[in-house]
């Protein structure tokens, strides 16, 4: 049976006959009339008595009538809430992200999210990069993509995914032969960072800061592409995302060697205040994240 047949019944009960539903069905009667016996044939039974030229419910079309008008109000609720999801709610979602490298997940994720979001306008801040959770605390972000998971009461942490960190090294590198890398390979070494302070670089906070090791020098390049060049060139090893590196090892010159005996791993999170009023299209952005980035980076 099929959501026009309940429309049918609910609007014939209510009318009393086919001549007066027809207008609200936007049907003839003999459309109505053909409807009807499709429903009876379905049921094998009468939904309607005729009593004195107008249409009365039998028992079979009573109960079909409590369900038809139970079903139809579930879908106008439906519908009313999907309108609402798509258009009614108006805004402007303020991402920001710790790491520059990873703004080139956004561009087709936000084509996709405005198809559903058209009335909310994303704006994408990619200036101070490093205290991303205190600039949400502060008003001036809506939501954070960060690496690694922050305890405060005031936020809310969403899991999007988890990647590995490599060590970019040319072929002819010592690396290139090592099954793994600890703190101490990096002590006389040229590394390429993306950016300052050194507490926000994973490979130091997490390896060489705990084993006191500092680089012989340390080069920030915000440019992936300068940084590769910078390493084909044997001015530097640079560790970064696996998900970052694998557009350039097809080039015969460069290699990349797992750090520690366990690898390097972090998880990345979508962060934003807790709140009891947050706009639906923010949980609809990190839904629409996760499975994005997940596609990319997993």
């Amino acid at each position: 049976m099929e959501v026009r047949h309940l429309r049918l019944i609910k609007e014939v009960a209510d009318k009393g006959s086919l001549s007066k539903a027809k207008d609200s069905l936007f049907l003839s009667q003999s459309a109505l009339s053909h409807q009807l016996r499709e429903v009876e044939s379905k049921l094998g039974a009468p939904v309607f008595h005729r009593v004195n030229k107008k249409l009365v419910l039998t028992g079979a079309g009573k109960i079909l009538l409590e369900y038809a008008e139970k079903i139809l109000t579930e879908l106008e609720s439906a519908e009313i809430a999907v309108k609402k999801y798509v258009g009614g709610d108006k805004g402007t979602l303020r991402v920001g992200t710790e790491c520059y490298t990873t703004y080139h997940w956004l561009p087709g994720l936000m084509m996709s999210f405005q198809k559903e979001f058209p009335n909310v306008e994303i704006e994408i801040c990619p200036e101070a990069n490093g205290e991303r959770c205190q600039q949400l605390l502060e008003g001036k972000l809506d939501l954070a993509i960060v690496s690694g998971e922050v305890n405060n009461a005031n936020l809310e942490m969403t899991e999007l995914f988890s990647d590995e960190l490599l060590c970019l090294v040319p072929v002819n590198h010592p690396f290139a032969k090592k099954k793994y890398l600890v703190a101490e390979d990096f002590r006389d070494e040229k590394l390429i960072i993306h950016s300052l302070p050194l507490e926000t670089v994973t490979l130091f906070n997490r390896v060489l800061i705990p084993e006191g090791v500092q680089p012989q020098r340390v080069t920030p390049i915000q440019v992936t592409e300068a940084a590769i060049e910078m390493i084909k060139a044997g001015m530097g090893i640079k560790v970064a995302a696996k998900w970052i590196i694998e557009p350039y090892l097809h080039d015969d010159k460069l290699t990349v060697v797992p750090v520690t005996k366990n690898g390097l791993y972090r998880t990345w999170y979508a962060a934003t205040l807790k709140q009891e009023d947050t706009p639906q299209y923010v949980a609809n952005f990190i839904h629409q994240l996760r499975c994005h980035v997940a596609g990319i980076c997993g």
